[in-house]
C-alpha cells in the first residue's frame, strides 16, 4: 500500500501542523498535546429498503484496552450497481476490514491501516476471480481512523472527505482515488493521508452525491449557522427529503471540559440579630423581586432566538428545515435529564434499526442457504437419475453385447458344421474319382489282354493254314501281311495319340508341377508358359506324324519277323519291342533325302527340345536388385549438436478429440476449447461443456487470470466468456465493427487485446459492466502487421511474422533477439505469460520445443515425433508439464 502524505497550505496547519517552539515543561506546549473529545455522528439514509443491501456505514471503536492505541475505525461502503451478485459485498468488506484492522494491536497505526486496505483489495480480486465483477468500477468508500488527535484515511471512487476549520472548508481526500481509467481490484486503495486534528475542527465524511442537493458553498454556510447537533440534524433532513441513499459521518473535536468540584461556603453569622420589621428587611425582599425579574426577562431574551432559529427556508431550494423543537413545558426540566432522555431514545432507535437490519440478513442468508441446499439436492437427485441412466444404458449394452456375441458364436458353429460338410462331400467325390480312375484301369487292362489274346489266336490260324499261304510267293505274301500290318498299325497309333495328347495338355494346363513365388517371376513363367503351349501345339501334329511312321515302322518289321519260320515262338515279342538297328538303318538308307531330314528333325525336337525346356524352367533365379535412394540424415542426427537438447522426452495423450480449437491453463486446470464446447481436465478427468448454439462456432480463445474466465471468439464476431468456476456461459457486449473473426487475440490484466492484420493495429478493451467497453488504438508506429499468425503476451506483446519475433512495450516495438541454433528455429507456435519465468517456441518441421529465457537465452530443447502437426501451445511451469494441441488430441509433454 503506498502512502501518500498530502502537505497542503490551505488546511492552516492540518496536515503537519507546526508551530513555534516552546518551553518543554510550559503551560502551553501541554495543551497542545492534551487529547481532544471526538463526537462523531453517523447519518445513514436509506428510502428504499431494497437498497440497504448495497450500503454500509460503520463505526468501530476498541474492544478492550489492548486496542486503545489503534483507536476508532468509522467510514462507509457503497456499490452503484443493484444485481443480486453485487448484494451485500459491503457487508463482507466491512467485516474484512475491522478484522484486519484490530488483529495485532502491536502494530502502529499506519500498519494497521495499510494491512487492512491490502486485505480489502484482496478480498475484492478473489470476488473477481469467482465471476462477481458487475461492481467493478462502481464502489464508493471511505475509511478514516481516529486516534488521540490524530486522522488516517483512505478513499476510493467518489467518496469526499471534507475538514472545516476557522470558518473555511477544504476537501482533504482530493488526489486520494485512484486515477486509473481502468478499474482494478487490487487498486481500490492506494492511497493514505494522515494528519493532526485541532480544537473546533469538524470533519464530515460522505459521497459525491451530496453535491446534487448541496454544492460546497452552501455545505460552508451551513457549518458557519449550525453547530454541534443542529449540523447533524440539518444534514439528516436535507439528505433524507433529496436522496434516496447515502452514507455521511461528522466528526467534531472539541476540548474536554473538566467537572469542578464545588465547596461550601461557610454560613457567616450574623453579630447581631435581625429585626423582622425593620427596614432592611423589606429592603432586602424588593431587592430580591427586582433581581428575579431581571432574570427572568433575560431567560426570555435568550429563548426568543432560539425560536426565531427553530426553522428557516432555503432560498435556493424553497425546503423548510426544521432544526429541533423547544420543549416549553419542560422549561423547568433537568436539562441532565432531557440529555440522557435523548440519548436513550437514540440508543433504542439504532438498536431497534440495528435488530431489523440484523434480522433482515439473517433471514436473507437463511433464504440463501435454503435455496443452496434446494439447489444441492436438485443436483443430487439429477446425478442420481443420470447414474441410474447410465447403469441403464450400460444394463442395455451388455445385453445387446451377449446378444451379439451368442450371434456370432451361432454363426461360427453353422459355418464350422457348413466347411465339415463341404470337405465330407470332396472327401466323398475324390473316392468316387479314384474307384472311377481304377475301374477305368481294370476295362483298360482286360482291354488289352484281349487284344493281345486276339493277336495270339491269329498267329495261331495263321501258323495252322500253312497250305494255303505256301500257295502264294514269298513277295505276295510279305506284301499281304504288310498291308495288314499297317491298317492294324494305323487304327492302334489314331487311339494312343489323341490319348497322350489329351493327357499331355492336361498336364501341362490343368495341374502345373512348378509353382513360382514372387510377382516377377509369375509374369514372366506365364508369359513363357503361353510360348511354350503355343510352340507345342505347333509341334504335336508332327510328333503324332513321327510317332504314326514309327509304329508302322515297327508293325512292318514285326510283320517280317513273324514270317520267319526259324524264329521259335517265345522270342517272337521280343524281336518285335526289341530294336534291330541294322535294319533300321537300312530302311533309313531307303528313304529320300528329304524324309531323312525330316525324321532328323523330329527327332531332335523330341530328345533335345525337352532338355532345353526343363533346364530353362530349373534355371537358378536371377537375384532382384532394388535401387535404394540416398536416405537423408534423420532429425536425430541434425539435432545432435544443438544446444542442450534432449531426445529423450516423454509424451503423454490425455484427449483425443478432432475439433480442438486451442487449449489454455484456466483456475490451475488444463482446459480445451473445441469448435463446439468447452472441455475441463481435472486430474486428467474431462468435462464437457457445450457452447450455446446461437453464439456459432469457436474460431480462438483465451484466458484472463484476473477474472477466471475463459474468452472464446466466435465466428459470428462474437465474445462469449466461460467460467470455470461456476461453469457458466455468458455473452458479452462488445464493439467487433471491421475486425475479421479470425484475428490473434491475448489478454493482460483485465484489458482483451486484438490484432486486426487488416487494419494494421492492435486494439485494446477495457472490462466494463456485462463485457468489455469502446476500442482504442494501443500500436502507437507503423510495423506492419499484415503476415501475423500469432501473439502472446506478458508485459509485452510478442507476435509472429514471417518467421520472426516481434516484441511491442508501451505500443512500441522494441529490439528483441533470441539465440540462434544450429539447427535454424522454425517459429510455429510461442507462449508466455506474466507468471511464466521462460519464453517457449515450438518448431514443428524439426520436432521440437525450445524454452528461452525472457532475455532470448536459449535454456533448453525437447525434440519427440509427435511434436509434428500442432494447434496450439500452453505450459504449465508449476506442474513441468507443456500441452500440445494437434489435429487428432491433446498430448502432454514433460519440461523436466
Amino acid at each position: 500500500m503506498k502512502i501518500a502524505i498530502l502537505y497542503r497550505k490551505i488546511l492552516e496547519g492540518f496536515l503537519c501542523h507546526k508551530k513555534p517552539m516552546s518551553p518543554r515543561n510550559s503551560d502551553k506546549n501541554k495543551d497542545v498535546i492534551k487529547e481532544l473529545e471526538k463526537t462523531i455522528s453517523p447519518i445513514l439514509v436509506v428510502n428504499n429498503s431494497s437498497l440497504k443491501p448495497y450500503v454500509e456505514l460503520f463505526e468501530y471503536a476498541p474492544e478492550n484496552i489492548y486496542q486503545q492505541p489503534l483507536g476508532s475505525l468509522v467510514g462507509f461502503f457503497e456499490v452503484k450497481e443493484f444485481s443480486d451478485e453485487s448484494a451485500y459485498v459491503v457487508n463482507f468488506l466491512t467485516s474484512v476490514l475491522k478484522k484486519e484492522y484490530y488483529i495485532n494491536p502491536k502494530r502502529p497505526v499506519t500498519e494497521s491501516l495499510d494491512s487492512a486496505l491490502h486485505k480489502v483489495n484482496i478480498a475484492l480480486s478473489e470476488l473477481a476471480k469467482h465471476g462477481n465483477v458487475e461492481w467493478l468500477g462502481k464502489i464508493n468508500a471511505a475509511i478514516c481512523v481516529l486516534e488521540k488527535n490524530n486522522a488516517h484515511f483512505s478513499v476510493s471512487g467518489d467518496a469526499k472527505i471534507f475538514l472545516y476549520r476557522n470558518q473555511s472548508l477544504s476537501e482533504i481526500s482530493e488526489d486520494l482515488a485512484s486515477d486509473s481509467l481502468e478499474p482494478h481490484p487490487l487498486k481500490t486503495f492506494v492511497n493514505v493521508s494522515s494528519g493532526r486534528l485541532e480544537k473546533n475542527d469538524r470533519m464530515l465524511i460522505t459521497s459525491a452525491d451530496i453535491f446534487h442537493i448541496l454544492p460546497i458553498i452552501e455545505i460552508k454556510k451551513n457549518f458557519q449557522r449550525f453547530e454541534g447537533d443542529k449540523f447533524v440534524q440539518f444534514l439528516k433532513t436535507a439528505l433524507s427529503n433529496q436522496i434516496e441513499m447515502i452514507a455521511s459521518v461528522v466528526v467534531e473535536m472539541s476540548e474536554v471540559i473538566p467537572i469542578a468540584a464545588t465547596k461550601a461556603l461557610p454560613r457567616k453569622k450574623s453579630s447581631k440579630a435581625v429585626n423582622a420589621f425593620s427596614q432592611q428587611s423589606f429592603a432586602s425582599a424588593k431587592d430580591t423581586e427586582t433581581l428575579a425579574q431581571e432574570q427572568e426577562n433575560e431567560l426570555e431574551m435568550t429563548i426568543l432566538p432560539a425560536d426565531a432559529e427553530q426553522e428557516y427556508t432555503d432560498e435556493k431550494t424553497g425546503h423548510i428545515y426544521v432544526q429541533g423543537e423547544v420543549n416549553e413545558n419542560n422549561e423547568n426540566a433537568n436539562p441532565q435529564m432531557n440529555l440522557y432522555w435523548d440519548m436513550i431514545k437514540e440508543k433504542i432507535s439504532q438498536g431497534s434499526y440495528l435488530t431489523k437490519n440484523e434480522i433482515r440478513k439473517r433471514f436473507s442468508l437463511y433464504k440463501k442457504q435454503l435455496a443452496k441446499k434446494k439447489e444441492l439436492r436438485r443436483i443430487e437427485k439429477e446425478k442420481q437419475q443420470l447414474l441410474a441412466a447410465e447403469e441403464a444404458k450400460r444394463l442395455e449394452e451388455e445385453r445387446v453385447l451377449q446378444e451379439i456375441q451368442h450371434e456370432q458364436q451361432i454363426a461360427e458353429e453353422q459355418q464350422l458344421a457348413k466347411l465339415h460338410l463341404e470337405e465330407e462331400n470332396q472327401r466323398q467325390q475324390e473316392n468316387l474319382a479314384q474307384e472311377n480312375i481304377l475301374a477305368k484301369a481294370e476295362v483298360t487292362k482286360k482291354k488289352t489282354a484281349a487284344k493281345i489274346k486276339v493277336t495270339n489266336i491269329d498267329a495261331e490260324e495263321s501258323e495252322s493254314e500253312p497250305t494255303a499261304d505256301s500257295q502264294l510267293s514269298f513277295k505276295e505274301k510279305l506284301r499281304l501281311a504288310r498291308l495288314e500290318q499297317q491298317g492294324n498299325a494305323v487304327i492302334d497309333l489314331k487311339n494312343k495319340t489323341t490319348k497322350e495328347t489329351e493327357t499331355f495338355e492336361e498336364e501341362i494346363i490343368i495341374q502345373p508341377e512348378i509353382q513360382f513365388e514372387t510377382v516377377e517371376t509369375i509374369s514372366k513363367t506365364t508369359k513363357f508358359k503361353a510360348l511354350a503351349l503355343e510352340n507345342i501345339k505347333k509341334i504335336l501334329p508332327l510328333s503324332k506324324k513321327l510317332i504314326a511312321h514309327t509304329k508302322i515302322w515297327l508293325s512292318k518289321i514285326g510283320a517280317i519277323a513273324k514270317n520267319r519260320s526259324h524264329v521259335a515262338k517265345p522270342n517272337k515279342l521280343a524281336n518285335i519291342i526289341t530294336p534291330h538297328f541294322s535294319k533300321i538303318g537300312k530302311l533309313f538308307s531307303h528313304f529320300s533325302g528329304k524324309q531323312k531330314l525330316f525324321i532328323l528333325f523330329a527327332l531332335a525336337l523330341i530328345f533335345i527340345a525337352p532338355l532345353f525346356i526343363v533346364r530353362f524352367l530349373n534355371r537358378p533365379k536371377a537375384p532382384t536388385i532394388v535401387e535404394l535412394q540416398d536416405v537423408p540424415l534423420t532429425q536425430i542426427g541434425a539435432l545432435a549438436s544443438d544446444k542442450n537438447i534432449d531426445f529423450n522426452t516423454q509424451v503423454q495423450t490425455i484427449l483425443s478429440n478432432s475439433n480442438i480449437v486451442t487449449a489454455l491453463i484456466a483456475n490451475n486446470n488444463p482446459t480445451v476449447v473445441t469448435k463446439n464446447s468447452v472441455i475441463v481436465l481435472q486430474n486428467n478427468q474431462p468435462k464437457e461443456f457445450p457452447i450455446p448454439t446461437d453464439s456459432g462456432a469457436a474460431v480462438s480463445a483465451t484466458y484472463m487470470k484476473d477474472l477466471s474466465l475463459v474468452l472464446i471468439f466466435t465466428d459470428s464476431n462474437k465474445i462469449l466468456s466461460f467460467s470455470p468456476i461456476s461453469e457458466k456461459f455468458a455473452s458479452n457486449n462488445i464493439d467487433l465493427s471491421n475486425i475479421s473473426s479470425g484475428s490473434p487475440i491475448g489478454t493482460y490484466l483485465t484489458y482483451l487485446y486484438m490484432l486486426d492484420q487488416k487494419n494494421n493495429q492492435i486494439y485494446r478493451f477495457p472490462r466494463a459492466d456485462g463485457g468489455f467497453g469502446e476500442k482504442t488504438s494501443w500500436l502507437k508506429d507503423s510495423t506492419s502487421l499484415t503476415n501475423v499468425s500469432e501473439i502472446t503476451i506478458d508485459d509485452n506483446i510478442y507476435a509472429i511474422s514471417d518467421n520472426k519475433i516481434l516484441k511491442f512495450f508501451k505500443g512500441k516495438a522494441v529490439d528483441f533477439s533470441l539465440e540462434s541454433s544450429t539447427t535454424p528455429i522454425n517459429f510455429d507456435k510461442i507462449y508466455t505469460t506474466p507468471d511464466l519465468q521462460n519464453f517457449y517456441a515450438l518448431d514443428t518441421q524439426n520436432s521440437r520445443l525450445v524454452s528461452y529465457s525472457k532475455d532470448g537465452n536459449i535454456i533448453k530443447q525437447y525434440h519427440n515425433e509427435a511434436l509434428k502437426d500442432v494447434i496450439s501451445l500452453t505450459v504449465d511451469e508449476q506442474n513441468k508439464l507443456a500441452y500440445i494441441a494437434t489435429s487428432t488430441g491433446l498430448i502432454s509433454l514433460s519440461i523436466q
